[in-house]
């Protein structure tokens, strides 16, 4: 490898970088939505670009995706698949005026989670090929145990003491009714989305924008509507007040449910995250936020370093299943190539975070609440539009009604995750339920 080829690698993750940081900022839209129009355009001028600079900038956006969607999440309370889990503590700290320190503490996890990546995973090659070798023909096993932890993970509800024990005992099944409810309508949607082509085929890579978008976004943005709350003038502390026992709790917890989820196919950063907590024994919501931090950006940017780590070539998300159609990684020095891809991606979109969310900071107290939410949920349906044409509409407004359920009986949100989990458990079980929904 020359100077020259490796200071055009640089380049490349640069501007990959600098793209998905700024697509980022826009609330709702995923970066695969937007991977996927970049793979089209390299599918028809193949011949123009070496193939691996076009893999190191589809890594740097998706690098600088994983911290800088944190800002859209908590300023815009749109969040996705694996930032919802992170919603409800962050948006307690931005009403306090405390939305910068909520930011920083994400994205201090997102940076050791990046460090357990690039440093960690080069270590255990040998082992993390072990590991694949036992648990690969016992993966549908253990994804119906992730589902069933999900739902048990329902109780217990603590509602305190009532005078009428009937009146208590509805209450508490009211909640775990809600969202055992939440998880069968969003496994229907996900065997439907997953078994036929609803949106226009020229647009079929994006058919679950849409579900996902109405699950996780819009729900939150009406819930944000109907609410009555006022955006305080936010305080931009010099120094974060967090112990490093905290600090190292949340990032060992986010790295260990980030990896779980980037080994497994269907489990998402925000279950793998809150599961580790679990098992972790996690305490606090400065610690729960470093490891979701760093947990999103293990499960993204770990899946990536898996599918180039010589001894394995394990294709698990969106962003290696799209690689694998026009490049095949081949040896370690491409491996080392991505992962200083990685690390520079990183700490330019890590330092992004910090400086946007200080511009923010001081200026989204200004705006009316209402009026920024309607903003965003306007950009949000006009995205959907866009890329998935009426029909992609209509499953979003199916999805958001899905996804209004846990927001208005205080249940779990991450019963909707079943979108993705059910219909990806139940293919590799080999049980086929799309037939009785007429369709095929």
């Amino acid at each position: 490898m020359t100077i020259a080829y490796l200071l055009m690698a640089i380049a490349f993750v640069i501007i990959g970088a600098l793209i998905g940081s700024a697509l980022s900022m826009l609330p709702g839209l995923h970066v695969y939505n937007v991977i996927g129009f970049f793979l089209l355009f390299y599918f028809t001028a193949s011949f123009v670009l070496d193939p691996m600079l076009m893999v190191l900038m589809l890594i740097g956006m998706l690098v600088s995706y994983a911290f800088v969607f944190t800002i859209p999440s908590i300023y815009f309370s749109a969040p996705d698949d694996s930032t919802m889990f992170v919603l409800m503590p962050s948006l307690r700290y931005l009403k306090e005026g405390r939305g910068h320190e909520a930011v920083v503490l994400i994205a201090t996890g997102a940076l050791t989670g990046l460090f357990a990546i690039v440093l960690v995973v080069p270590l255990f090659m040998g082992p993390l090929s072990i590991v694949w070798d036992i648990v690969s023909t016992h993966l549908h096993w253990i994804i119906g145990a992730v589902i069933a932890y999900m739902l048990l993970s329902e109780f217990p509800k603590d509602f305190g003491r009532h005078k009428n024990p009937l009146h208590g005992l509805k209450e508490g099944w009211k909640t775990i009714m809600a969202g055992y409810l939440t998880f069968f309508l969003s496994s229907i949607l996900g065997i439907i989305t997953f078994s036929k082509t609803i949106v226009p085929a020229n647009h079929a890579f994006q058919s679950l924008m849409a579900p996902l978008i109405g699950l996780f976004a819009t729900s939150s943005i009406i819930l944000n509507l109907i609410s009555k709350y006022e955006i305080p003038e936010q305080n931009i502390p010099k120094s974060i007040d967090s112990t490093p026992k905290e600090l190292l709790h949340g990032a060992v917890a986010g790295s260990s449910g980030g990896l779980f989820a980037a080994f497994l196919p269907a489990v998402t950063a925000g279950v793998g995250g809150y599961m580790a907590s679990h098992g972790f024994a996690q305490k606090g919501d400065k610690s729960f936020l470093v490891s979701m931090g760093a947990s999103r950006v293990v499960y993204y940017v770990g899946a990536i370093a898996l599918f180039f780590l010589p001894v394995l070539h394990l294709r698990r998300g969106a962003l290696a299943m799209g690689i694998n159609l026009f490049f095949t990684p081949e040896s370690v020095q491409q491996f080392y190539l991505v992962d200083m891809g990685i690390a520079i991606a990183g700490i330019y979109a890590f330092f992004v975070v910090i400086y946007a969310s200080k511009f923010l900071a001081k200026r989204i107290y200004k705006i009316n609440p209402k009026v920024l939410n309607l903003i965003v949920l306007g950009i949000v349906v006009m995205l959907v539009y866009f890329m998935t044409s009426w029909q992609g509409l209509i499953i979003m407004s199916v999805a958001t009604a899905i996804g209004l359920i846990p927001v208005l009986f205080n249940s779990r949100r991450s019963h909707c995750l079943a979108v993705i989990l059910v219909p990806i458990w139940l293919n590799m079980s080999g049980i086929a339920l799309g037939g009785l929904f007429g369709l095929w």
